[in-house]
């Protein structure tokens, strides 16, 4: 009944937006007028939306009448009545058992509880340790997969503090092993017109590869009186997800913008690997600490058109780098930030330069002599890798025991490089020397 109504609307649009196309071609076959062309593309959009719905409705009424054909009892049987209750437990006993083991370390856990954090390993993966393996008798050493609320709150601390993860790509790998990322540029190859019993050329395709690294990042110690840990109103997941995930995050966030690379064993960051790359603009004398209109243009139209209109195709710079960008003016001193006076600043769900988005990342470098203080271009094209089992914890017990305080230490793999096979999908504004 719902799709044999949601088709009696579909029908109503298509004859809705035939109407508006005969009507031009009536009129001497003109083309759509601004307002008649607005309406067909609305009525367009909502056709594909019922679309979409008829096949829904068409779906669910098949499972309708293919559950008809079942004995309730035995769905009920096979089945959970709310498959998402299931879930909902078992997140919530992952993170009472986690609870406890930061408040009182494995001594405090019961042998299901051992068990059950066990099975949440994923396959192929080993937890990272110390100095010893894993014990049921030794609290100090080990490390455990967080649960994801915890989790969450790391990560959003991270990202509190980043401005590249989240905003680049992202890929995970089960292992942590050096991985290569074919990379091919044949750009500079094109084809050829050959004559009659003519054999064709041979030009062969080039490879070549990025390798990835698994970097293990430390968040450092924190230190955390018993007394706290044992007062149970104290939300200790919270403040320890917190204060390990800002650190992870200052670290991780530096390294993947100005990273050394793999010489130095640390990820290439982003404006490293985009200096390296050498698709540079220099801003002309003077702009040491400022630029014009004009490089923002100049610095676009630096990356290729096959990366330039791509939706992660965006700028990259310092807050105060921000701060110059609002005070541009035109001819008339009027603010080029301002909507309505220039289409170059839109202003959507968020401001845009040039129809662009940008990415405030405060370990970009400021405006200076010399400085690569702005990127625009493809940022999918920078990858950081993650390794399964992203976030361990370690709860160590006995070097702090005498100042009745246990340490917490949170590890992450990663690493990070820029996927450019010649084509150079990121350029970078250099501020004049002078």
């Amino acid at each position: 009944m719902y799709a044999k109504q949601l088709r009696e609307q579909l029908l109503s649009l298509a004859t809705q937006m035939t109407a508006i196309v005969n009507l031009a071609k009536n009129e001497n076959n003109r083309g759509l007028t601004t307002l008649e062309a607005e309406q067909f593309d609305r009525l367009e959009a909502d056709y594909s939306l019922i679309e979409a719905s008829i096949k829904r409705a068409e779906k669910a009424d098949a499972l309708q009448a293919d559950l008809r054909t079942v004995d309730p009892a035995q769905a009920l049987a096979l089945f959970p009545a709310n498959p998402a209750s299931v879930t909902a437990a078992a997140n919530t006993r992952h993170e009472q058992v986690f609870n406890n083991y930061m408040r009182r370390g494995m001594e405090g856990l019961n042998t299901e509880d051992r068990a059950f954090m066990a099975t949440l390993i994923p396959q192929n993966v080993t937890p990272l340790n110390v100095s010893t393996p894993m014990s049921t008798t030794t609290g100090s050493q080990g490390g455990f997969l967080v649960p994801q609320g915890f989790s969450d709150q790391l990560t959003e601390a991270m990202l509190w503090y980043g401005g590249t993860e989240g905003s680049v790509g992202e890929f995970t790998t089960t292992t942590g092993n050096p991985m290569p990322w074919p990379t091919v540029n044949d750009t500079n190859n094109v084809g050829e017109i050959v004559g009659q019993n003519v054999a064709v050329s041979i030009q062969n395709i080039v490879f070549n590869q990025v390798v990835f690294n698994a970097y293990i990042f430390s968040s450092k110690m924190v230190q955390i009186p018993l007394a706290l840990l044992e007062d149970s109103y104290f939300d200790l997941n919270a403040f320890v997800a917190k204060m390990l995930g800002i650190r992870l995050g200052r670290i991780l966030n530096t390294k993947f913008t100005v990273g050394a690379g793999s010489g130095s064993s640390e990820p290439l960051g982003i404006v490293t690997a985009a200096v390296a790359a050498g698709n540079t603009y220099t801003a002309p004398t003077g702009e040491t600490t400022s630029l014009v209109y004009n490089d923002l243009v100049s610095l676009e139209h630096a990356v290729n058109p096959s990366y330039r209109y791509l939706p992660t195709s965006k700028y990259m710079f310092h807050d105060s780098t921000l701060k110059v960008l609002k005070q541009l003016k035109d001819s008339a001193l009027r603010p080029l930030w301002q909507p309505g006076l220039t289409a170059s600043f839109q202003t959507g769900a968020e401001p845009q330069i040039l129809g662009h988005g940008y990415i405030i990342n405060n370990d970009m470098p400021v405006m200076a002599a010399n400085a690569n203080s702005i990127l625009f271009g493809d940022m999918s094209a920078y990858k950081i890798r993650k390794v399964a089992g992203d976030i361990q914890l370690l709860r160590l017990v006995e070097r702090y025991a005498e100042y009745l305080q246990v340490g917490f230490i949170a590890f992450v793999r990663r690493d990070g490089n820029l996927i450019d096979a010649g084509t150079h999908p990121i350029a970078v504004f250099v501020n004049s020397a002078t």
